[in-house]
């Protein structure tokens, strides 16, 4: 229990600390760890909800009420080790979960603890219908946060809900090769690391930190993982010379 509590203080402190830092958050309102109710520079009032043990449908249900009773935006944000899929997994869902991944269109915020680190990232459910395709994303760009409203249609979760969510890491898959010849061969490491041109030097090595382990060959069963490595590594490289590191 130790453990757990230690893994989701530290995201949640992580949580905080980007929020501040991206301009996301105004001012706090609540810092109970596991729950974090702070206000937007737009005046929304958001509830993050840090997960880390079962969550049936109707208790999703009544948080998102409970908090729509009080003009607030619920974002779930799960303990990756515990609660979800692994990277590539092909994955029939549970209910629970289905009602998550439709909230935020097909994806699933997670925090995981690597290093020593804290991180926070979408989790992605590939496909149509019940079975999906995960696939794990680097670090959310804390200054995309958006308050929607979203409609749903599920079994026990039926209704508007007012959501909190990362917009910008959400979208398909990009292919590096094609955005290259496009835009400049910069532009094209940056999407292999999955952020965004302008990203700073700390959201970079993140990023990197992140797929260096999903894709190191001692963990991934890939054929091609050396070339995977290799291309991220060159990636890292480039990018940080272009720092003047």
């Amino acid at each position: 229990m130790g453990s757990i509590r230690y893994e989701t203080a530290y995201a949640s402190a992580c949580l905080v600390e980007e929020l501040n830092y991206s301009g996301s958050m105004a001012r706090m309102l609540h810092n109970g760890i596991d729950i974090v109710l702070f206000e937007t520079p737009t005046g929304e009032a958001v509830s993050v909800h840090f997960i880390d043990s079962g969550l049936p449908v109707y208790e999703i249900r009544s948080i998102l009420t409970d908090n729509a009773a009080k003009d607030r935006y619920t974002l779930f944000v799960l303990w990756a080790d515990m609660m979800l899929p692994r990277h590539g997994e092909h994955y029939v869902a549970d209910d629970w979960m289905e009602a998550l991944y439709t909230l935020y269109h097909d994806t699933i915020y997670a925090y995981e603890i690597i290093d020593g680190e804290p991180f926070i990232f979408p989790v992605f459910f590939r496909g149509v219908g019940l079975r999906r395709e995960i696939e794990f994303g680097t670090a959310v760009h804390y200054r995309h946060l958006t308050c929607r409203q979203v409609q749903t249609h599920l079994a026990g979760l039926q209704g508007e809900w007012r959501v909190a969510d990362f917009g910008g890491a959400r979208g398909t898959a990009h292919d590096p090769v094609v955005e290259a010849r496009q835009r400049s061969e910069l532009h094209a490491y940056y999407l292999l690391l999955g952020i965004e041109p302008g990203d700073s030097r700390e959201t970079i090595k993140k990023a990197y930190r992140l797929l260096a382990r999903r894709l190191h060959p001692d963990v991934n069963p890939d054929a091609d993982s050396n070339e995977q490595m290799r291309q991220l590594n060159h990636a890292y490289l480039k990018l940080m010379e272009a720092f003047g590191d």
